[in-house]
């Protein structure tokens, strides 16, 4: 159990007048009035868009390569692989490194890889054309693998310590209303560009090229703020990022459980479609608006949580989105009709802002800047080396019995339990003891804001 260390200090010294005036400027508009924040989110919704277009292209463009189904097995795990094979040793450069170079490179590195596979109808005949669009893809995703870290790492000093819940909220309805609103307009974009698909791949291209000039823009200081350690082995470095996951209780708790719903979440992405359409027998409209509803309680739950500037509860609040997420999956693999089935996923999609929040804002508030980027990395290597796993499984377990719907059942009962334990594991550890606590103490007509630090 953690004792309060008394702080004699005082942080900041407020009137309930200012008090209310930074209530009113909190959420988005607060944020985005962090000019190098702006910037960074500006070249997020662009480059999303692009992202949003690209990825339909790509799959019609390789499947109309192919007509393979195991062609796109194969081209979703290449842009998968790169995150479990560079994402640990990635970490260490994000660490070491200017973020901002790191992120504008990896969006040049985007834009041109990215260019290029359309074109690869062109290139040399001495390896098929479906072999350079998995080449060109894996430095994409390669790409990728630096830049979110990068990006996680960053927003920390971009914003103030009180509005990284407003930031990551934003970053998330961008992501999601990006969703609701890009693929029925890329879809068209996509059919009327066929069978080429250039143009759809070039508007991508210039998204990363915008992101990359705003991104430049940025003049906060990037370079982690850490001692010279290049006489350390890499090795030793991502061992030390592992460390101190392993020495934080609230880290621990929250790789641990984020790696257990991973084998879940990876049987639900491997059977979504073919449940959709094999199961239920939806089309593509249908899948459309399925999808749309999703992200439009996702935007709306990020809305929720950019009002924001402290999560009462943040464990609570990550268990209780993996045990939503279960009863979710219960309700989809039991709906009879479309209606039902869009109210099923319009929880999923909030219950998945509702996780990613809380889980991103605590490894923001308890990881210092020099160890962020390991950090970071090391849980994208982790939850993405379960949930392929994941995929595999749910794969397996679908051909063997004939139906996705058993092993949807699977995983929507793993996400219960795992969720129960834990609440458990929060409460019989007391864990929020161990979070960083703020406590208003009132003398009079003055309010005092001391900050504590609770040690185990």
């Amino acid at each position: 159990m953690g004792l309060l260390q008394e702080v004699d200090n005082v942080s900041e010294v407020v009137t309930a007048e200012n008090i209310e005036e930074q209530i009113e400027s909190s959420g988005f508009r607060a944020v985005l009035g962090h000019r190098d924040f702006a910037r960074l989110w500006s070249g997020q919704l662009v480059s999303n868009i692009g992202t949003a277009i690209s990825s339909l292209a790509l799959m019609f463009y390789a499947f109309s390569l192919t007509g393979s189904a195991m062609a796109m097995a194969i081209l979703a795990m290449v842009q998968t692989i790169p995150v479990v094979i560079f994402a640990g040793f990635v970490g260490v450069y994000v660490d070491q490194w200017n973020r901002k170079k790191i992120m504008v490179a990896s969006d040049i590195v985007r834009a041109i890889t990215i260019l290029l596979i359309p074109l690869t109808i062109h290139f040399p005949t001495f390896l098929p054309t479906i072999y350079w669009v998995y080449i060109l893809t894996f430095i994409y995703a390669t790409a990728n693998a630096w830049f979110f870290p990068a990006r996680s790492a960053a927003i920390p000093n971009l914003v103030e310590g009180d509005e990284l819940v407003a930031a990551n909220s934003l970053s998330q309805m961008t992501f999601q209303v990006v969703q609701l609103v890009v693929p029925p307009v890329g879809g068209i974009l996509v059919a009327i560009l066929a069978p080429d698909y250039f143009f759809a791949f070039a508007i991508t291209a210039m998204t990363f090229t915008f992101s990359a000039f705003a991104l430049r823009g940025i003049k906060t200081n990037l370079i982690p703020t850490r001692a010279d350690l290049e006489s350390e082995s890499l090795r030793s470095q991502i061992i030390q990022g592992g460390r101190f996951v392993a020495g934080n209780a609230i880290l621990s708790f929250l790789f641990v459980f984020a790696m257990m719903l991973a084998g879940s979440s990876g049987i639900l992405n491997a059977l979504l479609m073919p449940y959709f359409d094999g199961e239920l027998g939806l089309g593509p409209t249908q899948i459309g608006l399925v999808l749309s509803a999703g992200a439009a309680t996702g935007a709306l739950t990020a809305v929720y949580f950019s009002r924001k500037k402290d999560l009462d509860k943040p464990l609570y609040i990550v268990a209780t989105a993996g045990l939503l997420a279960g009863f979710a999956i219960f309700a989809m693999v039991l709906a009879f009709d479309l209606v039902t089935v869009m109210l099923s996923w319009a929880m999923i999609g909030a219950v998945d802002v509702m996780l990613n929040i809380p889980l991103t804002v605590l490894m923001q508030e308890l990881v210092s800047d020099e160890l962020r980027g390991r950090v970071f990395a090391l849980l994208n290597v982790a939850f993405t080396a379960v949930q392929v796993l994941g995929m595999g499984i749910g794969g397996l377990w679908a051909e063997a019995v004939g139906s996705t719907g058993p092993p949807l059942i699977g995983a929507a009962i793993a996400m219960v339990f795992v969720s129960l334990i834990g609440f458990a594991a929060v409460s019989g550890f007391k864990l929020h003891s161990r979070l960083p606590q703020k406590v208003i103490e009132v003398d009079e007509k003055v309010e005092v804001e001391v900050i504590v630090e609770a040690h185990a």
